[in-house]
């Protein structure tokens, strides 16, 4: 394994522990963070960071160690396909855990996928373990362990997966007009809500006992505010505000930039003709079918090069860096959300307030 590949599955394998250790920093003036892990010998990061990334980090870092992640072996890998996929996984490997309540057979029902959107399998239902997630509507978790299984028969693959159910991800919701217009105008709170907006708020907040729900971050730490929580709802082709999230100021900021970014990559890859919508990616959400093509994955010129000016940014490094990512993990999921919202542009997803 190369150094670099090395260092970000330890990297990734502290943070499923819930030891974030970051490298000491290089050369004098090269990063503004104490404790930058795109700094270290030889290496210098072109800094930028907000005034507050090393609090988020910090406080992120305390709230992973009060909840420590649990660990499930994956269900449904032996239908549609999936022992492929499941033969190719590889310890610290991320994933995607998204809310499929849809599903006509478990409407509590998480699925798993890869970062190219391939179905692996789903959490688990047993004694009611999926609905551990039920604030959730999608995530992100690592291979903990994958192998040949006993069971249900000797010649089939499994895995473990690491997951927090009560720390949630820092994920981005690109849209494309016109739902991106219409999420905007639900976005507006105070006129979407109206009276119900003090009531939600103070509600919103009580459930996340007044910490920011990504970073654990305090309301003393940082001024907390509220986001939207949208689900994609492949069954109805809806888009829906299902709750609202309590996020550190600092860090809702972070994830608008990476969202408006974003936008503009799908946007100019459709405009080239490299995400055509519905061809593009199964009408899932989030996630595509296990047994999608490669070729219909791969990103074009037009969206590579929008999509390699966000990485390396101080808000793709506070991104990677809460999410406990690899260098190497963030552009799949980039493309990943930009296929997303081009579907749901192609398709004419509606978008509803479920709240």
């Amino acid at each position: 394994m190369a150094p670099n590949a090395l260092h970000n599955a330890n990297y990734r394998r502290r943070v499923a522990a819930g030891g974030r250790q970051l490298a000491q920093p290089g050369a004098a003036g090269t990063c503004s963070l104490s404790r930058c892990r795109r700094s270290g010998p030889g290496v210098a990061c072109a800094g930028g960071h907000s005034a507050y990334t090393e609090t988020l980090l910090e406080a992120r870092t305390a709230a992973e160690q009060r909840h420590a992640p649990e660990t499930f072996r994956l269900a449904g890998v032996t239908f549609d396909g999936r022992q492929d996929l499941v033969r190719a996984l590889r310890p610290d490997q991320v994933l995607l855990l998204e809310r499929e309540p849809w599903n006509p057979y478990d409407p509590a029902a998480v699925r798993v996928t890869d970062l190219r959107g391939r179905t692996l399998g789903y959490v688990p239902r047993k004694d009611g373990y999926n609905s551990r997630y039920s604030r959730t509507e999608h995530g992100f978790g690592l291979v903990a362990s994958a192998g040949p299984v006993a069971e249900p028969g000797p010649s089939n693959y499994g895995a473990a997966v690491f997951a927090r159910p009560n720390l949630a991800s820092l994920t981005l919701e690109p849209l494309l007009p016109p739902a991106a217009s219409e999420a905007a105008c639900l976005s507006d709170l105070p006129t979407s809500l109206g009276p119900r907006l003090p009531a939600l708020r103070a509600a919103s907040l009580a459930a996340a006992n007044f910490r920011c729900e990504v970073s654990g971050a305090s309301e003393a730490q940082l001024p907390l505010v509220l986001t939207p929580v949208w689900r994609f709802n492949a069954g109805a082709r809806r888009v829906q505000l299902v709750r609202l999230a309590v996020l550190s100021q600092p860090l809702a900021e972070a994830k608008r930039r990476l969202e408006e970014g974003l936008m503009a990559a799908a946007a100019a890859a459709v405009a080239a003709g490299e995400l055509p919508g519905a061809s593009a990616a199964g009408a899932s959400g989030i996630s595509g079918s296990s047994g999608s093509s490669g070729a219909a994955e791969e990103a074009g010129a037009a969206l590579s090069e929008a999509l390699s000016g966000l990485l390396g940014t101080p808000e793709e490094y506070l991104f990677s860096e809460i999410n406990g990512l690899g260098e190497e993990d963030a552009l799949p999921y980039f493309r990943l959300v930009c296929r997303r919202a081009a579907v749901v542009q192609a398709e004419g997803w509606q978008v509803e307030l479920l709240m």
